[in-house]
Formats: structure tokens, sequence, C-alpha cells
């Protein structure tokens, strides 16, 4: 409940998840179908996908999705540059490939 009658609040008990392959530190929280009035990417395989130490870089992807792993997509949603700071389209591709490769492992154990 808040104080404020204007504030809408919804939490959710998530499971935030931390990833490091080769230079790329990420941050994955999942995007739940119950938070879709917040955002309108919500429900099975969508994430919040934060670039960690490149202030300003997350953008929800769908990793179920292989169109949202081609490295020149992801350079045009993470605004990524080849001058030498933060990480190259292809290797946030390569690492979010991995990611959704150990996602789908860990979905195949729960079943």
């Amino acid at each position: 409940m808040t104080t404020d009658p204007g504030l809408q609040k919804d939490v959710q008990h998530l499971g935030v998840r931390f990833y490091r392959r080769g230079s790329v530190d990420l941050m994955l929280v999942p995007l739940m179908e119950e938070i879709a009035t917040y955002t309108r990417s919500a429900g099975d395989g969508y994430y919040l996908v934060t670039l960690l130490g490149d202030p300003g870089t997350a953008y929800p992807l769908n990793l179920w999705a292989t169109a949202s792993l081609d490295a020149d997509y992801l350079a045009r949603k993470f605004r990524l540059d080849r001058r030498g700071f933060g990480y190259t389209p292809e290797e946030l591709s390569d690492a979010l490939n991995a990611i959704a490769h150990d996602l789908a492992r860990e979905e195949r154990m729960e079943e």
C-alpha cells in the first residue's frame, strides 16, 4: 500500500540474473506477464537486459527470438559503437546467445 493515492505499485519477486561472458557483464530481469501494464514487452522469454558498467544501456529483449540476438539489431537498440568503449555488437550477441542457451537448459531441468 502506498501513501500517494496517484501512485500505482506492484511488487513481484523475480529471479534477477547476473552473467559474465568474456568482457561482457550483464544483468537480466525477467519481464513477467503480471507486469505487462508497465511494459509492452512482457511474458515468456522477455528480459530487461542491462549492460553493467554502461549507464543508460537497458533494453527489453525476447531471448527466445533469434532476431533479438542479431548483432546489427543489438547495435541499434543498445546504441553500441566500435570506438573501443563498451562492447562490440558481436560480443554482446555472443554473450546473449550463450545466455539464451543457458536459460533454455534451465527450463528443461524444471520440466
